[in-house]
């Protein structure tokens, strides 16, 4: 009875392994939201980013560790190998062999560079995690940006599909219209010559298609080939009401990620010129040690010893000035910088805003075009199978619809992206 359980086991993971191979396995289905959340937690460039907190976690516990009691054995033998200490005549020693167990132990009792420098790496903590903010927020773009290009590309991929089926169509009433005498063979070939342009476009357009599936696929952490969906539609992103509120909306600078590095990365430097002014002052440290001899011999030792030393900085050849010179320095390139990233903060928000407010009036521009593209060819098709206008008409009538939904759908992509980056700059993309 066991056996044949394990035999229907075996064959439902056989068939379940050829049924995946056969690429047949389930897609993965993702709305944006899904995809960002998916990458937040499988992106392997962030994965390898949020390793840094864990590293700088590891530095303040070795900082916070010279600060705590140092607890040190030792076990020590020596011997002398039975020599004899000679002090004349018939006075001697004989040396005898040695061993004993000791115990030390060493605590800092003041270090102002200590104090300052567990502050400053825990500022350092907080430097390397908006890093991973930042790094994660880039990330958000590119898989929103990377949606919405695909999204795109589906949307001219299927209006390829849907006008080289139309084309195809006519260049079948072409040929039997050609058979039948009533058009020439240039009209024949004319349109001929489109159906194949249309092929080559369409290979062309699903080739970068894939393209941007197995870019999609690394920003989600995605083995290569993984089956991909997408389920939200182009649609659902061209609200535009939401795009003028967001055109029309205040910028906070203290909710920019960079500027919020900028300000932790000031409060660090400020943290190393103190740390340099702390090398001037002096340190006190205290040790214990208490030595237990094993074996005695020779002469004797004492066991207990205690001490408290104060370490006092008197002179290093303008080292430690030269020091502290240079992170005041530092400290003020990092104050240039940071009212140099304020401007150009403030410079983005109006080009930003602008890029947006462009978009969206040729986002509505091309649309009409698009409109006015689809009835004209509409009206060409009609008319060339009546006979009244040339296959080169009908041909140029279907370019201008071509190019106008490339325009159209290229004013969705450019729409979108001033969208995403505007979010980015207000730190908005969720």
């Amino acid at each position: 009875m066991k056996r044949g359980i394990y035999i229907i086991l075996l064959m439902l993971v056989l068939q379940g392994q050829l049924y995946a191979q056969s690429g047949h396995a389930q897609p993965q289905a993702l709305s944006l939201e899904e995809a960002v959340q998916f990458a937040m937690k499988h992106n392997k460039e962030l994965q390898a980013s949020e390793l840094d907190i864990e590293l700088r976690k590891k530095m303040i516990t070795e900082s916070i560790s010279q600060g705590l009691p140092q607890v040190n054995a030792s076990l020590d033998y020596s011997t002398n190998f039975g020599r004899e200490m000679d002090f004349g005549g018939n006075a001697s020693i004989k040396m005898e062999d040695r061993s004993s167990l000791g115990v030390s132990v060493s605590q800092l009792l003041f270090n102002g560079q200590w104090i300052v420098g567990l502050k400053t790496s825990k500022i350092a903590k907080a430097v390397s995690e908006q890093q991973v903010d930042i790094t994660a927020q880039t990330i958000k773009e590119n898989v929103y940006n990377t949606y919405y290009t695909i999204l795109v590309t589906q949307r001219l991929v299927e209006i390829l599909e849907n006008n080289l089926a139309n084309m195809s169509q006519i260049m079948e009433h072409t040929l039997n219209m050609y058979k039948a005498g009533t058009v020439e063979e240039t009209d024949a070939d004319q349109i001929r010559i489109t159906v194949g342009q249309l092929k080559n476009n369409l290979l062309s357009m699903e080739r970068t298609l894939d393209v941007n599936y197995n870019l999609m696929r690394i920003q989600l952490g995605l083995q290569a080939g993984t089956p991909l969906e997408l389920t939200d539609s182009l649609d659902t992103f061209l609200g535009t009401d939401g795009l003028l509120a967001l055109a029309s909306k205040d910028f906070d600078i203290n909710s920019n990620l960079d500027y919020q590095l900028t300000l932790t990365q000031e409060k660090l430097q400020e943290k190393m010129v103190a740390l340099q002014k702390w090398a001037f002052a002096p340190s006190i440290n205290a040790s214990y040690s208490y030595q237990y001899l094993i074996k005695k011999g020779g002469f004797g030792s004492i066991p207990h010893t205690a001490s408290v030393t104060m370490s006092i900085p008197v002179f290093s050849g303008l080292q430690r000035k030269a020091l502290l010179d240079q992170e005041k320095i530092t400290l003020e390139q990092t104050l240039i910088n940071k009212s140099l990233l304020e401007d150009n903060l403030k410079l983005q928000e109006e080009q930003y805003k602008f890029d947006l407010k462009n978009a969206l009036e040729n986002y509505n521009l091309q649309k009409d075009n698009v409109a006015v593209a689809q009835k004209v060819l509409e009206s060409y098709r009609n008319k060339y199978k009546v006979g009244t206008i040339s296959s080169l008409d009908l041909t140029q009538a279907n370019n201008n619809y071509l190019e106008a939904e490339n325009n159209y759908t290229s004013a969705c992509l450019t729409l979108l992206e001033a969208q995403t980056q505007l979010l980015k700059l207000f730190n908005e993309l969720k």
